[in-house]
């Protein structure tokens, strides 16, 4: 598995060999802590839930043991279905149907205005911002969908680059469990009606000052448990498996904020 996969690292990054190299002196794994390893791969900065997921993640690296099934994150996304409004206790789900039968709407693939979920209002303003048709237009529409839908297969297809690869990489940056949802896609939709990119973009993976805060608050108390810990001396399993999570943790939490401070390096006992 890519333990790695929700972060950018180039291949010679000394904190990755180190954090991997330190992690195959524990041997075999037990499901729990795979499945915690795991909760930290999937970890991102800017979901709109990033406090609660993050101290989901330290009490399960505390318990070790994890506090969530890994397989039960996004169950409630609206890729779900319909279905997922029924349990879903964010308040996310609704909205975000509204935006995708607007958008299936303006394409024609959607005329079911009298569905339970189908706001007029919002399928008004959608249309307002997005204008006339022109198939580039219908096209970052499409991938836009894709992108909100976790349809990967049409997500692939509807990417062109060329002329409007700024527009595209935009549109393949959304989802509504982005932080800053819908204001964020509704700049997006404005945009896509000019067929010009937006400035100061906010997508996926983006943060603003408040998250870069507590991110680089939490990496700090990460780091202090490291520099604790892997001075101890301390051979005792759990401990080690505690100290590679951690590690694990704190190079995610930098790396997706963007931040400056090296690790403390981890002596393998």
């Amino acid at each position: 598995m890519n333990y790695w996969s929700n972060i950018e690292i180039l291949p010679q990054d000394s904190e990755i060999i180190e954090i991997n190299e330190f992690e195959e002196t524990l041997g075999e794994l037990s499901e729990n802590v795979q499945k915690i390893r795991e909760l930290i791969r999937r970890f991102e900065i800017c979901h709109f839930k990033y406090k609660n997921h993050l101290e989901y993640i330290k009490n399960s690296i505390q318990n070790l043991s994890p506090n969530i099934e890994p397989t039960k994150i996004g169950v409630n996304h609206i890729s779900k279905g319909v279905k997922s409004i029924k349990s879903d206790k964010t308040g996310r789900c609704i909205p975000g149907q509204q935006y995708l039968y607007s958008l299936m709407n303006w394409l024609g693939d959607y005329l079911q205005e009298n569905s339970e979920y189908f706001n007029n209002k919002l399928n008004q303003q959608i249309t307002n911002w997005l204008g006339d048709k022109n198939p580039d237009k219908e096209r970052i529409v499409r991938l836009l969908i894709a992108r909100l839908m976790w349809d990967w297969k049409s997500y692939e297809k509807f990417q062109h680059g060329g002329e409007y690869k700024d527009l595209e990489f935009q549109a393949s940056r959304m989802d509504i469990c982005h932080y800053a949802f819908p204001k964020h896609l509704d700049s997006l939709l404005q945009s896509i009606g000019k067929m010009e990119s937006i400035d100061n973009f906010k997508g996926c993976g983006s943060f603003n000052p408040e998250i870069e805060y507590y991110i680089e608050e939490q990496f700090s108390i990460l780091c202090d448990y490291l520099e604790i810990n892997t001075n101890k001396n301390d051979s005792e399993q759990d401990n080690q498996i505690k100290i590679w999570l951690t590690a694990s943790l704190a190079k995610t939490l930098k790396e997706q904020a963007e931040l400056k401070k090296a690790l403390p390096q981890l002596n393998k006992c």
